[in-house]
């Protein structure tokens, strides 16, 4: 008996030591061709052993809107595509890994930041074979009338990381699913089968929904649902299922929100709802379910809502729950990812080296936790962040692990440390702090409370200067210089009396 229980003990410690960890590496950046920084490099983001770090890495690969990544069951980083190419984890194209998304717009097939479809890629893994990953991508092409620009196909292509010493080779690329003017974006959601996957994505005029079925040996079919109010062909936004599969919604400017029902045996949508949430006057916009699914969550530009699903009067329990507050240029809300701490993460206009982040989506209002440029980032973000499905949906595992704690940013700032020194420390009515450096006019110096809230303010210039703390309860602060929305320095205040 007691072999048994040992048994049983090493079983279940393989089975959480495997917890379908593909989503646990993300790459944010822009390209690594010259010496501007934060600007040329590329950040790294690891939700690995309990704990989420960020590194700055120099990898020589441009991230843009087209992002998608793929780790191990451990959550080591496979390989990823900036929908341009297909590199493995050291960073080098694979073979036959170039040269996706033929006969574009662009010279070579890519402009020098990466691929421009707005979440217009996603790597899906193949239940029937451990080694074998589809990609599905959208490409551009160019016409005489208008549109001119347009996305008019979406592509398969197939990855056998058992090839090339288990780096993984392209053995099938380019191949062509769909041949029909679509909207940018597209998603996936695992079937309730378990073993095939949904690809979904949309006409760019009509409403039209296209529904592609991948089974485990690579049968693709696809098949169109005509539901819901016509489009307008300006929207660009971004489209998720909820983490149960249940729900599917897409968000942008133009169209609204638009809410369905799901179906993963069938593939049917149904309960149709249009939305009108907010009409901001810039895209992309981004949304994201809350791990339970109950929340969602949409960007506008300027503003982030809350929805709650459960209410009888969904657009009725719409709660702001964060505006721009002009501080930062170019820090708007974007595009949104659900990580697998639970948090959301929402991308910035940029570039600058920030991430937002949602740190409580399944509690309502304000009690979410949104912290404007929540994330210090070591290099610069751009509307990037990774196109993922919730893997971990019929798997037996949670979609999602609250007790993954962010350890570190990885953020060094290009002054050295002497350069900006602030004191006394503690301090009583006064601050003083001089910098040794030039700043440009827009530098300000910010006063966090323990819990992220600005409390203090001020316009900083080069030299020796004091601020007033008058008005600021005892206890512990954090203060950051900033100039023109790069990070000079940072450190912890301790105000007593």
């Amino acid at each position: 008996m007691k072999y048994f229980f040992f048994f049983s003990l090493l079983l279940s410690s393989f089975n959480l030591s495997a917890q379908y960890k593909h989503d646990y590496t993300w790459l944010i950046g822009l390209e690594d061709d010259g010496p501007s920084y934060p600007n040329n490099c590329m950040n790294l983001l690891r939700f690995n052993n309990g704990e989420l770090t960020i590194d700055r890495e120099s990898i020589n690969t441009e991230m843009f809107v087209a992002n998608a990544s793929f780790s191990d069951e451990q959550g080591n980083l496979l390989f990823y595509s900036n929908g341009c190419y297909i590199k493995n984890k050291n960073h080098e194209i694979m073979p036959n890994g170039e040269h996706l998304n033929p006969g574009v717009i662009y010279d070579d097939n890519c402009p020098d930041y990466g691929y421009t479809s707005p979440g217009g890629i996603i790597i899906l893994n193949s239940p029937g074979d451990k080694n074998i990953y589809s990609v599905f991508h959208q490409a551009y092409e160019a016409f005489d009338e208008s549109p001119f620009i347009r996305i008019n196909r979406l592509y398969f292509s197939k990855i056998d990381m058992s090839l090339n010493s288990g780096l993984g080779d392209v053995v099938e690329k380019n191949k062509v699913i769909l041949n029909s003017q679509l909207h940018t974006g597209l998603q996936a959601v695992r079937h309730s089968d378990g073993n095939k996957w949904w690809v979904i994505t949309f006409s760019k005029t009509g409403n039209n929904f296209y529904k592609t079925l991948l089974s485990p040996n690579d049968i693709i079919t696809t098949d169109s649902q005509a539901i819901g109010d016509e489009l307008n062909i300006s929207g660009i936004g971004q489209m998720s299922f909820s983490p149960n599969g249940e729900k599917f919604a897409h968000f942008d400017h133009n169209n609204q929100l638009l809410l369905f029902d799901f179906n993963r045996s069938s593939g049917e949508l149904s309960n149709y709802q249009h939305l009108v949430v907010d009409t901001p006057f810039y895209f992309p916009n981004g949304l994201s379910f809350s791990p339970s699914g109950r929340f969602l969550y949409v960007s506008s530009y300027e503003k982030v809502y809350q929805l709650d699903l459960e209410a009888s009067d969904i657009l009725g329990s719409k709660v702001l729950v964060g505006e721009y507050d002009g501080l930062v240029p170019d820090t708007y809300f974007e595009r949104m990812q659900l990580g697998p701490d639970c948090k959301i993460y929402i991308t910035p206009h940029g570039p600058v080296p920030f991430l937002h982040v949602i740190n409580h989506p399944d509690e309502p209002g304000l009690a979410c936790g949104f912290v404007q440029r929540g994330i210090d980032l070591p290099c610069s973000a751009n509307y990037s962040i990774p196109n993922f499905p919730h893997y971990r949906l019929g798997t037996g595992y949670p979609v999602c692990d609250s007790s993954i704690v962010y350890v570190s940013s990885g953020y060094v700032p290009p002054p050295e440390e002497e350069a900006v020194r602030v004191w006394p420390n503690p301090a009583t009515e006064e601050l003083n702090m001089e910098v040794d450096i030039p700043v440009d006019k827009h530098a300000k110096l910010w006063l966090f409370n323990a819990v992220g809230q600005v409390v203090k303010r001020w316009p900083v210039s080069a030299g020796r200067q004091s601020f007033s703390l008058q008005g600021l309860g005892e206890g512990l602060y954090y203060w950051k210089l900033e100039g023109d929305g790069i990070g000079l320095g940072s450190g912890k205040l301790i105000i007593s009396r």
